[in-house]
């Protein structure tokens, strides 16, 4: 276990959540970031937006925000989504690593997400070609887990990879997913390999507390508008900003401080900044 504790800031992510502070478009999603970066975030996950506002996996909307990002925080690690948006193509989801991110995240197995009809597919090629390119781009590799069974396939992974065996994820309270627990959260870590690093997020309310157990038992956590759309009942979260500065007060009381970009980079494997 770490004494420090990997905060990452998810800033926006593939869907509109109602929050109207939620990020728009790409100066927003730049803007949002780098406040995150400066007020203690170790990790920036990243979804792009166009100038307009898309949601979108082009390269070049990747490169920009990286660009801009790194203008104004040069030290902060950042990891590109190659999940996008549902129903977006496989193809046009890998498009996020030509922009060089040092991070990217793997999504370790299919889902039905949310309350409608959508599917979010990652058949076990789609992983390994994903899990393949990331190797071969020098990009660490964050496996994200849905459930338990994904975490089964992300263990083997990690154990499989050529280098550096990466970050486990597990998200907790997506509709079609685990459900928040200190128990999941318990067997989660159970299922890490030794020495591995590993993370977990909880979305909406349970956030904050099941960060809380994360921490408790040596994990990294996550925050974010892509995570938290209300911070306190009928109160929408006004920013990245607020939601990383919250986290990290967190990490001070339990004696995890939150770890530096270059303390983080060490933690995971990373060779270099990006």
């Amino acid at each position: 276990m770490s004494d420090e504790a990997i905060l990452t800031c998810a800033v926006v992510g593939g869907i509109l959540t109602g929050n109207p502070n939620q990020p728009r478009r790409r100066d927003e999603v730049i803007t949002s970031a780098i406040e995150a970066a400066r007020a203690g975030a170790s990790v920036l996950h990243i979804h792009a937006r166009s100038p307009t506002g898309e949601i979108t996996q082009d390269p070049e909307d990747f490169l920009a925000i990286k660009e801009g990002i790194r203008s104004a925080v040069d030290d902060i690690v950042l990891n590109f989504t190659t999940g996008g948006r549902l129903g977006m193509p496989a193809e046009e989801r890998r498009r996020s690593l030509e922009a060089g991110p040092e991070l990217a995240s793997l999504n370790c197995g299919s889902i039905n997400f949310g309350p409608g009809e959508d599917i979010f597919l990652n058949p076990k090629r789609l992983i390994g070609e994903l899990a393949a390119e990331m190797d071969r781009r020098g990009v660490v590799r964050e496996y994200e887990c849905f459930d338990v069974g994904m975490a089964i396939t992300a263990r083997d992974l990690a154990q499989s990879a050529p280098s550096a065996p990466g970050l486990m994820h597990m998200v907790l309270g997506v509709i079609g997913g685990a459900p928040p627990s200190v128990d999941l959260i318990t067997t989660f870590a159970r299922i890490v390999p030794e020495g591995l690093p590993w993370m977990v997020t909880a979305i909406g309310r349970q956030n904050f507390p099941m960060m809380a157990v994360t921490l408790a038992l040596g994990g990294h956590i996550r925050t974010g508008l892509e995570d938290v759309v209300y911070i306190a009942p009928r109160e929408y979260a006004a920013s990245n900003a607020q939601l990383v500065a919250r986290a990290r007060s967190l990490c001070e009381a339990v004696g995890r401080p939150v770890a530096s970009p270059a303390r983080a980079r060490e933690i995971l494997g990373i060779a270099c900044s990006a």
